[in-house]
């Protein structure tokens, strides 16, 4: 083929080309606001309705609650049972109690156990109740030697870590469950600490009329919840040591693996009020810090760590991952 007829086939085929784009953008297509959403519906196998989402009274905020749960005003959850007996449910499942939300529902008998033979290796068969009708019921659950009232991380594998069955770990501490809406489901100096549905939870040391041991405060996660001892380092700023003129009570980035807070007295600083001596100022925070490049630099229990995430700039902290934020 010659140049020039190669050339004229080459124009007609982009213009054969871009006529056929603009017609395709032009077309309106089908109307997807007209058409019907059979997402949800039963004859054509769909999923049922996703459960919610609450705000408590206290500000909380949960998401994928059950659809017969709401918010109260006492920062939890009430829940209205969906059965009322075993004769209610269909063939294969029991009227019995949720396992973290507490109403009564029908639930496969799958999800329970006889013996030890049913469960994993790391877990146990045990006792959780009576079904609506009386039939004792049993799941397996993690293995555990922790007893009432002792300290549990929540994620330990290990049976030393964790609480032993029939105790639930809430707020770091073991202990029996208990009704967050039943104010005397628990004995003296303990209190009904909810879990994270809100209405069931655990009976946990608390320290609403008592002292906490030299090294733990007593606070709150929320407002109005059971006050419990938690660990902590650093001076007690938030209590009967307050940082200097100048200087804020800062909370550092605890590991972890401690399960414990930190405190430390930061000084503030800009252009108008440098740092003192061996200080550097953290434009970042507007807070003095001491520079280093290795532990032992800091005095302990400081340790030098990175200031930002994506410098390279390290200072002396509180056990601290990262810079430190005002205490909630």
């Amino acid at each position: 083929m010659n140049p020039r007829k190669l050339c004229l086939l080459i124009a007609f085929t982009a213009l054969v080309t871009a006529v056929g784009t603009g017609v395709w953008l032009a077309w309106p297509g089908p109307d997807l606001a007209a058409q019907a959403d059979l997402s949800d519906d039963p004859a054509r196998g769909g999923l049922e309705p996703r459960d919610g989402v609450v705000v408590l009274s206290n500000g909380i905020r949960l998401s994928n609650v059950p659809s017969n749960c709401h918010a109260d005003t006492r920062g939890s959850l009430a829940c209205e049972d969906r059965c009322g007996s075993d004769d209610a449910c269909p063939a294969d499942t029991v009227c019995a109690r949720h396992p973290d939300y507490g109403f009564r529902d029908c639930e496969p008998l799958h999800r329970f156990c006889d013996d030890a033979s049913d469960c994993t290796p790391s877990d146990t068969c045990h006792p959780v109740g009576t079904s609506a009708s009386g039939q004792a019921l049993r799941r397996c659950v993690p293995q555990g030697t922790l007893r009432a009232g002792a300290r549990c991380t929540g994620y330990s594998q290990e049976p030393e870590g964790r609480c032993a069955p029939g105790l639930l770990c809430v707020h770091e501490f073991c202990g029996p469950p208990c009704d967050v809406h039943d104010p005397g489901a628990c004995a003296t100096g303990t209190e009904c600490a909810p879990n994270p549905y809100r209405v069931q939870g655990a009976c946990v040391p608390s320290c609403r009329d008592r002292a906490c041991p030299k090294g733990e405060r007593c606070e709150t996660d929320f407002p109005g919840e059971v006050p419990i001892c938690r660990p902590f380092v650093g001076p007690a700023c938030l209590d009967e040591a307050p940082c200097a003129a100048h200087q804020d009570c800062l909370r550092g980035f605890a590991e972890p693996t401690l399960e414990t807070e930190a405190f430390e007295c930061r000084t503030r600083c800009d252009d108008q009020a440098p740092c003192g001596p061996g200080l550097t100022c953290d434009e970042a925070s507007g807070y003095c810090f001491q520079p280093c490049t290795r532990d032992t630099d800091c005095r302990a229990p400081e340790r030098c760590h990175a200031l930002h995430r994506r410098e390279s700039q390290r200072g002396c902290g509180f056990i601290a991952e990262g810079l430190p934020a005002r205490h909630r």
